[in-house]
Parts: structure tokens; C-alpha cells; sequence
């Protein structure tokens, strides 16, 4: 199966989902994350906003800002991820594809070294960790730049056998699924 038949294979698993399903898989997803160790022990986690058909990271996000740990969200910028501070106390707004994103009021993050977790999403997952997105290859350049854990995170109708890659896919060091 191509890469692109396997997105709308996914694409239409996800539309099967109700919201409620969603809602209970990405709450099982984020409570996963919080037991773990290496969360309980970062300081600076990058996440993202998540649109409709990915698993939602709200408790995450609202998680990290109760324990004091440093949210960053990625900003799309022309064919690139851009990395901010998030703040709640500063407005966002929506970007390219209708993401919430802070706005250039908050802090970039230019020293990815100091990211000690990040939460990537994706359209299809392996339990080996292979992970492939939507397609436009916005992670594909921001993740080798990161030395920390690579999570993805996923509906259980994502996780898959196998998926395709390619020599420049990254693989995850753990995908989490409910």
C-alpha cells in the first residue's frame, strides 16, 4: 500500500470515530503520558494543537502549566515549523490549516536542546515506531533536529502493522495509543 492510500485508508477510520470515541481515546493517550517517568521529569515539552481528526492534547498542555513545565507549539511558517513559547496569558491564532498557534508575541524557541519530551502526531504509526504524517513533510525536517524522546501519539485505528517510510523518515522512540 502507497502512502497515499494508506492516508485516506486512516483518513476515513478516523470519520468512523465519534467525538465521544475521540474524546476517551485521547483522554487515555494524555493520562498515559503523564504516568509516565519521562514526562514527570521534563521540564520543556513540545506538543501541538491539535485539529479535529488528532488525538487532543488539551489535558497535556493544561497538565504541563500546572506543574510548571515550559509548552512549546509549533507555528507553520511558509513550508516550516517554527517552535514558540506557549503562554496562556497571550492570545493565539489560528494559522495555515485552522491550528491555534501563539502569536509572535511569544517567545521563539530556537535551542531545541532544551526540549526534553516531544508529542508528535502523524496519520499512520508502527509499533516499531515508524511514523508517517499528512504529507507535507513539516515534521519530516523538524524532527532530526531534535535530540530528545520522539513520541507519537495516535488513535488506535492509526496504529498499524506496517507503514511505509522512506530513507528520511525519523522514527518514534515510543508511540502511545489507547
Amino acid at each position: 500500500m502507497t502512502k497515499d492510500e494508506l492516508r485516506k485508508q486512516i483518513k476515513e477510520e478516523i470519520k468512523k470515530l465519534s467525538a465521544a470515541e475521540r474524546d476517551t481515546q485521547s483522554l487515555y493517550v494524555c493520562l498515559q503520558v503523564i504516568g509516565s517517568a519521562e514526562w514527570q521529569q521534563a521540564e520543556t515539552v513540545l506538543l501541538y494543537a491539535a485539529l479535529p481528526d488528532e488525538v487532543n492534547l488539551q489535558l497535556l498542555i493544561d497538565d504541563a502549566m500546572g506543574s510548571g513545565k515550559k509548552v512549546i507549539l509549533p507555528v507553520v511558517d511558509g513550508d516550516t515549523l517554527r517552535l514558540r513559547k506557549y503562554d496562556p496569558q497571550q492570545t493565539t491564532t489560528q494559522g495555515k490549516f485552522h491550528i491555534e498557534e501563539p502569536t509572535e508575541a511569544c517567545e521563539e524557541l530556537t535551542n531545541l536542546t532544551s526540549i526534553d519530551l516531544a508529542i508528535i502526531p502523524g496519520r499512520a504509526f508502527s509499533r516499531k515506531g515508524h511514523r508517517m504524517g499528512r504529507g507535507k513533510g513539516y515534521y519530516d525536517k523538524l524532527l532530526p533536529a531534535l535530540d530528545c524522546p520522539k513520541w507519537g501519539v495516535c488513535f488506535t485505528c492509526q496504529l498499524q502493522r506496517m507503514v511505509p517510510c522512506d530513507e528520511w523518515d525519523v522514527r518514534m522512540n515510543k508511540v502511545v495509543t489507547a
